[in-house]
């Protein structure tokens, strides 16, 4: 539903919209600043893995902090080595993934991007997206000495009743905990509200990534990727809505160029987030990534009509990297067909064993279905992993592939 058709999205007719990137730009500095102010108040900070329920928290009053997207922050900013380097320093292999690397090195490394995150009262993982992660945040527990809860998704938990059951069961004891660790209690008409938005959210971003399934897309692959912070940080609130709505705006409405036939291409994976553009720099108007699908990965299913623990069961359980291979395959290849991709570009990222898993049998399915493709090596966050040499090679190989 758009949101301008909503009841929770409502705006008045004289007020004019506002630019996404003054959105955007307002949105950041808010995230982090206010996370301070919230800190200096005494109020309960929480870091949180990526898919962690966060409307619950925000039903409840909780400050939430995301350590892997501050580690893409820092990647971004040029400070990513700095920081693995005094993760080095510390004892840590540098096989660990990248993002935990980052934070390791958070407290050893001065003038960090927006000060840093403020030090948690409360620790928060799950294993929808990551295995490593709940180690990663045990270890956060031990050395800080602070509560942690753990929850745990079962793979394709949404098939059988008593594994909804006994997801909606954890997360009323993620209510459970907040409470005795904060004192504060849950309003249920916040955490409705707060769904409602994340379900809106989430079908803006979808409509987003439709502007490029026909010839010629309208928005530049990249532009959707550096969109994400929002989906991550403000998942749950007006403001994400408000800026996903102005980036529709923008670009369903700007005028564009007539295609030339250039061959058009699927990033499967994560980007680079240390590179300016996201995507290597051999590409151009002719030989183009019009979809990275992981970006993708983020538009999560809410379920119209479902109650609200019914929808956080839904939404958390069914992330991409919780999928069954076949349901990734069928994915991958449907977003093939719809975007009428003519190559799948892999990202074989270092950092990510469960996505780097994934590559052999959906390239595998893909070449059987006529769909060539090229893995690219490297890592997500940490420029150290990237050879520009290799890269360039590679794809203008399979560039001249494509062409034949």
């Amino acid at each position: 539903m758009p949101c301008g058709s909503s009841p929770f999205l409502k705006r008045q007719a004289e007020t004019e919209l506002q630019t996404s990137k003054s959105i955007l730009v307002k949105l950041f500095t808010d995230y982090y600043l206010s996370a301070a102010q919230a800190k200096k108040e005494g109020k309960p900070i929480a870091w949180i893995s990526a898919f962690t329920p966060v409307e619950i928290l925000r039903a409840m009053g909780i400050t939430s902090l995301y350590p892997e997207s501050y580690a893409v922050v820092c990647s971004a900013s040029g400070k990513a080595p700095d920081m693995i380097e005094a993760s080095q320093m510390s004892s840590f292999v540098q096989d660990l993934c990248s993002y935990s690397l980052i934070a390791f090195g958070m407290d050893h490394v001065a003038r960090l991007p927006y000060g840093g995150l403020p030090q948690p009262d409360l620790l928060i993982a799950t294993n929808n997206q990551c295995g490593t992660i709940p180690l990663w945040f045990q270890w956060l527990a031990q050395k800080k000495k602070i509560p942690l809860l753990v929850i745990d998704y079962p793979a394709a938990a949404d098939d059988q009743p008593s594994q909804k059951e006994y997801i909606r069961r954890q997360h009323e004891d993620l209510i459970a905990f907040l409470k005795k660790h904060t004192s504060q209690d849950v309003n249920q008409s916040l955490l409705a509200e707060s769904v409602e938005w994340s379900r809106q959210a989430c079908g803006l971003w979808n409509r987003l990534h439709e502007l490029n399934r026909n010839e010629p897309p309208r928005i530049p692959a990249a532009k959707l990727v550096d969109a994400l912070f929002p989906m991550v940080a403000a998942r749950g609130t007006r403001t994400a809505c408000d800026y996903y709505q102005s980036l529709l705006h923008e670009y369903a409405e700007a005028p564009v160029a007539p295609s030339g036939g250039e061959v058009r291409l699927l990033w499967h994976g994560y980007p680079l987030w240390f590179l300016p553009g996201r995507f290597p720099r051999s590409f151009d108007e002719s030989f183009r990534v019009v979809l990275d699908d992981y970006t993708l990965w983020w538009n999560l299913d809410y379920e119209n009509g479902a109650d609200t623990m019914d929808a956080l069961t839904a939404a958390y359980s069914r992330t991409y990297l919780n999928w069954p291979i076949r349901r990734k395959i069928d994915w991958v290849e449907t977003l093939v067909k719809e975007y009428a991709v003519d190559g799948v570009i892999f990202h074989a990222n270092r950092s990510c064993r469960r996505s780097l898993a994934d590559i052999v049998p959906i390239r595998d399915h893909l070449m059987g279905a006529g769909i060539r493709s090229v893995v690219i090596e490297s890592d997500m966050a940490n420029p150290a992993e990237y050879s520009a040499e290799q890269v360039t090679l590679r794809i203008d190989s399979f560039r001249d592939i494509l062409k034949v």
